[in-house]
Order: C-alpha cells, then structure tokens, then sequence
C-alpha cells in the first residue's frame, strides 16, 4: 500500500480505532511471523514495515500512529525491546533478548 494511500483514522462499530482494540498477542504473533534476517552482518530485529504488514494480514488497516502507539505500549509492558521511536523498528520479542539473540540494550 503506498503510503497516500494508508488511513489516518479507521472507525471500529462507529468510534476511532484504539490501541485497545488490537490485542497485546496478536502483535507479538505479528512479530514472530516475521522472518528474522539472516546472513552477514544481520542483526536478528524486524523492520517496522514488515511487522505492520503482518499485523495488517490479520487485523486490515491500522494507521502508523496507531501502530506505533501500540508498539510503544508493549514496549512498556516488557514485551517488546528495539526502538521504538518510529524510525525503522527493529523490533524483537524480550523472550528472544533474554535467551541471548538480540542483545539489544533495551530490553529489561
């Protein structure tokens, strides 16, 4: 989808969408879904337009400021480690930073 093309609002039964209305499981499943990148040089973090899509495939369309919100929001629950700032992502699951994959800095 280009990006004139992506919503800024969606409404769910009348209302603006929230970040309640995607559920904590069903983003980290987006990120698990997500091949990590392999090769030299790698690092073992998902790119924030790749864990979009994937959450889009399950859920429609979900604004990029909604997304982020969201992902802010478990990145404040410890479920997720990266950067969130909203730049690339690079966004991994803590249980993978605590098993010694990312080694990311962020993560609890």
């Amino acid at each position: 989808m280009n990006t004139a093309e992506r919503p800024t609002v969606r409404f769910i039964a009348g209302r603006r969408m929230q970040c309640k209305d995607i559920p904590d499981e069903v983003l980290c499943d987006a990120v698990r879904r997500v091949p990590v990148p392999r090769g030299p040089g790698a690092v073992p973090w998902r790119m924030s337009w790749d864990v979009q899509a994937a959450l889009e495939e399950v859920t429609g369309p979900v604004p990029d400021r909604l997304f982020l919100a969201k992902i802010r929001r478990l990145f404040a629950k410890g479920l997720l480690g990266g950067c969130d700032c909203g730049c690339r992502g690079d966004y991994h699951l803590t249980e993978e930073c605590r098993n010694g994959a990312a080694g990311c800095g962020y993560c609890p």
